[in-house]
């Protein structure tokens, strides 16, 4: 069955909202790890829990990142995604 282009831009907005909101929340967690160990000075070694939380984020943002390229490639160029059209992929 063929999906069409409407159906495939609601999609990859859906998947632009998701991502943005787990990189949000990836930001979120990355900033309270900084200001339990920072700014409330704990003793303990903050490094582990930093670059965790830092990798996290950034993952979360390059992933964020790809699938706003695909959409806006697919909006505004036309171009269709080689991967998958569900909703729940990726």
């Amino acid at each position: 069955m063929s999906i069409s282009k409407q159906e495939l831009q609601d999609i990859w907005r859906e998947r632009v909202r998701a991502t943005r909101l787990n990189y949000e929340a990836a930001s979120n967690a990355f900033n309270a790890t900084w200001g339990e160990h920072f700014e409330e000075r704990l003793s303990s070694d903050p490094t582990l829990a930093l670059q965790r939380t830092r990798k996290a984020e950034s993952e979360a943002l390059a992933e964020y990142m790809r699938v706003l390229q695909v959409y806006v490639d697919l909006v505004l160029h036309g171009k269709i995604p080689d991967e998958p059209n569900e909703s729940n992929a990726g």
